[in-house]
């Protein structure tokens, strides 16, 4: 990283803040550089920055506030610079707020974990001090280390104590420094190991053509980007682990970004095994005293792989030579809340930057991916095999018009015969719905009133083994009493529709022998839950899983025979422009479950989906198996309406409490709505969902042709009103939400 000249430098505060501030460093013995990180005062506050350059010269020196600290660790990298001024341009949000997101955890930064060091004081002449015994231990030990002791190898080595050691350096004896602690993270990397070559040796042919075309970008420091496409079970993990350890071998450090839902305690075995170490995992579960050591180290350089979902994006890792993005498709990866931003999409701009390669994995590919893929923009790698030698899936179609379940039941009478002979072969079946709870809606018999959310426009879900209703959106929940709060009448609020627990509860009825375990965010809240839970179904200890979108990746369940999606029509309908791609892309993931260690023709795994619409194409491209033919054809109907990723699209959504000054509001920012060439506005119109965690929402949709500014078309426009306090204004570049 540069220097910088001048001791007049102009800091970027972390805040909501585009432009830097002039400050000055009154302390002529340090150099500082771009990215050093500084604290500095602010109005009444203190507040942590980075130097962003050489001051602007423009305020009187007289005049400038002093820097308080500069802190002693390592600039902020380049790379991780350029990226804080790209997302930040791209989203239409402030630097200073960006900065905030790299510089967090602070606790890193302004409270770091040191250590104490010790070493003789040979300029000292020791005759007028009296030496003790123990004064003579710590002296003997320490003579001829030039670079002197921790506190903790001289009391493990001595037996001293720390008032000795404090003592000894009131009295010059031994001089004493801190030193950030370094943790051994990596004391069982076995280096070009013999196991962990063998590995390579047992990638079939595509796996290894697609490690060796990965790797060659990464020893030539190529930003090139990858799309490693593969069907479900095709082994991409322990592809993209080959290149991570080329990444190592070189020196580098590596970055995996997975959504929250793939990032398990079996990928992370698999990994330990793989690599002898365990990663540094970045989560939010994680304790901040963790994230303080993992942000601490990547900046340091020592921290060799880092995985971690979206916001490991924004951890400064000072040698980055590889990036990976597991499930490059989850919706996950966009932020929704606060910032807005794609962190796939701003992982290529950092490995750009960083001159590094980036693998997108996937075995049902964004369609924004799969177009670049398609025009040479990235470099399509596929695994057309499962990596086990296993047979695909065979895949059947159950149409509920002509095979209902029972009255009162969801399962048809074929899917249920085929879990009985599952169980009497003594294989697995996994049930599939994205629905969480018991029941979706409550309506009142009565009156016919349906139950809703006191915060927002929405259905309370019954949670009938906590005996509450729940809303999915905001939180609010309340004990479910089977009185209709709108007509009085008791015992008439019936549940409409089916949720996890009510398919669990079919199950037990009918197959009440059956060992039975359900997944969702529910049951499994923590890791270690998921992970006890996990291991309980590799060692067949269960016989029917009944799980949310929570089991449809990230997971190898040997003995799964049989993968039964309960209402595969959730999802199809609606106006959101993203539904279909979704739908299809969760059901192929789900369907990939099944038989991914058969290998026999007439062992192979089943898939059963029930529908009401036997006819849809996308229900029948998962039947057939035909992948891109749904692709190429969803990619038509984008570019006839000039959708992404053939236009752009952007959202303005504006919410407040107060519901008339909102709609006001709304009205003024249409007059003032630009007029620009193949560019599009629509709306206000109130959001789907209107009323939300208690605020009233509206939403303009702006629509443009792709070489279209977008960002300079919004900025202008909405800065020609002040927004008043009452209203959120919040700009949505590319959004995946409309809701």
């Amino acid at each position: 990283m540069k220097n910088v000249n001048s001791k007049e430098v102009s800091v970027l505060v972390s805040g909501p803040f585009n432009e830097p501030f002039d400050y000055v460093l009154d302390d002529e013995n340090i150099n500082l550089s771009v990215g050093q990180i500084v604290l500095v005062p602010f109005g009444k506050r203190k507040i942590v920055g980075i130097i962003i350059g050489d001051g602007t010269k423009t305020i009187p020196e007289r005049k400038l506030k002093t820097i308080l600290q500069v802190y002693d660790l390592k600039p902020i990298p380049k790379p991780s610079i350029e990226l804080m001024n790209f997302l930040a341009s791209w989203y239409c949000v402030f630097k200073g707020l960006v900065l905030k997101m790299i510089l967090s955890p602070i606790e890193a930064i302004t409270s770091p974990d040191y250590e104490k060091v010790y070493k003789s004081n040979f300029i000292n002449e020791l005759k007028e001090i009296k030496i003790t015994n123990k004064h003579k231990l710590v002296l003997d030990f320490l003579s001829n280390l030039n670079n002197g002791k921790t506190q903790f190898d001289i009391i493990k080595n001595t037996g001293v104590s720390k008032a000795i050691l404090k003592d000894m350096v009131q009295k010059h004896l031994i001089l004493e420094r801190k030193v950030f602690k370094k943790v051994n993270l990596y004391s069982n990397f076995l280096k070009n190991s013999e196991k962990n070559k063998k590995n390579y040796e047992f990638l079939n042919l595509e796996q290894k053509l697609a490690v060796d075309r990965i790797n060659t970008s990464i020893i030539n420091s190529k930003s090139d980007c990858f799309l490693l496409d593969g069907v479900p079970g095709s082994g991409k993990t322990e592809t993209y682990f080959e290149t991570v350890r080329t990444c190592l071998d070189q020196g580098k450090q590596a970055l995996i970004l997975l959504p929250e839902i793939v990032l398990t305690p079996d990928w992370e075995k698999r990994f330990f095994e793989k690599f002898s170490f365990a990663p540094l995992v970045w989560n939010s579960e994680i304790t901040k005293k963790k994230k303080k050591n993992i942000w601490s180290s990547a900046l340091s350089g020592s921290a060799k792989v880092i995985v971690g979902a979206r916001s490991a994006l924004m951890i400064p890792i000072l040698n980055l030579g590889l990036v990976i993005v597991d499930e490059e498709h989850e919706q996950a990866f966009k932020q929704e809340e606060n910032i807005r931003y794609n962190a796939r999409d701003m992982a290529i701009y950092r490995s750009k930057r960083s001159s590094a390669p980036i693998v997108l994995a996937s075995a049902t590919p964004s369609l924004e991916t799969f177009y670049n893929a398609k025009n040479g923009k990235y470099i399509h790698l596929t695994l057309p095999k499962r990596a086990t030698g296993a047979t695909l899936p065979h895949i059947k179609l159950i149409d509920l018009s002509a095979s209902p379940p029972e009255k009162g039941k969801w399962l048809s009478p074929i899917l249920v015969g085929e879990i009985q002979s599952k169980l009497k072969n003594k294989e697995q079946s996994l049930l599939f719905l994205n629905r969480r709870g018991y029941a979706p809606l409550s309506i009142c018999n009565s009156c016919g009133d349906k139950i809703k959310c006191v915060n927002c426009d929405t259905w309370l879900v019954e949670h009938r083994s906590k005996n509450i209703l729940v809303c999915h959106h905001c939180g609010y929940s309340r004990i479910f009493e089977n009185i209709c709060k709108k007509c009085g009448v008791e015992g008439q609020i019936k549940a409409c529709g089916p949720g996890v627990e009510r398919i669990e509860e079919e199950i037990k009825e009918t197959f009440p022998q059956a060992r039975l375990i359900v997944l969702s965010s529910d049951t499994m809240n923590n890791h270690k839950i998921l992970n006890e839970t996990v291991e309980i179904i590799k060692n067949n200890k269960v016989d029917i899983i009944i799980g949310t979108q929570m089991i449809a990746k990230g997971h190898d369940f040997p003995n799964l025979k049989l993968v039964g999606i309960v209402d595969s029509d959730v999802g199809l309908s609606g106006g959101d422009l993203r539904a279909s791609e979704r739908t299809f892309q969760v059901l192929q993931q789900v369907s990939g479950r099944s038989g991914r260690h058969s290998k026999k023709e007439g062992d192979k795994g089943v898939v059963l989906i029930q529908t009401y619409d036997s006819k849809n194409p996308i229900i029948n491209a998962i039947a057939k198996n035909n992948r891109n033919e749904f692709f190429d054809k969803e990619l038509m109907s984008r570019q006839y309406a000039n959708m992404p990723p053939y236009g752009r699209l952007a959202s303005i959504i504006l919410s407040s409490r107060l519901e008339r000054k909102l709609e006001n509001f709304s009205s003024e920012l249409l007059k003032l709505a630009p007029l620009f060439k193949n560019v599009k506005i629509f709306g206000p119109a109130p959001a789907p969902i209107y009323f939300l965690r208690g605020r009233f929402r509206r939403r303009f949709l702006i629509k443009a042709d792709k070489n279209v500014n977008i960002q300079d078309v919004i900025l202008n426009w909405t800065r020609k009103i002040n927004t008043p306090n009452h209203v959120k204004l919040t700009i949505d570049i590319d959004p995946f939400s409309f809701m």
